[in-house]
């Protein structure tokens, strides 16, 4: 049996540095937000990966988007239906 959407948000969060972790479907409504993930950046983190997809259409699977900064680093990555945005302690 598959494990659930909120299951391995849950596993992700227990992962060393992870302070957040934000689901977005094909919309760019919020599935889920944990830690310091803010659903209201729903639409932003899901036009960077449509805009990634026009600048690089011939690269499967998608790239993962790296945004740092000296507060956190945001990792954001598109599979299938679901846009995952984690963000996590510089290090």
């Amino acid at each position: 049996m598959e494990k659930s959407l909120e299951t391995h948000v849950e596993e992700l969060m227990l992962e060393h540095g992870v302070i957040g972790v934000l689901c977005v479907d094909e919309q760019g409504l919020a599935l889920t937000a944990k830690g310091t993930a803010n659903p209201v950046n729903a639409g932003p983190i899901s036009s960077l990966t449509e805009s990634a997809k026009k600048l690089y259409p011939e690269i499967e699977p998608q790239p993962v988007i790296c945004l740092e900064s000296d507060a956190c680093n945001l990792l954001i990555k598109s599979q299938d239906k679901v846009t995952t945005a984690i963000h996590k302690v510089p290090s």
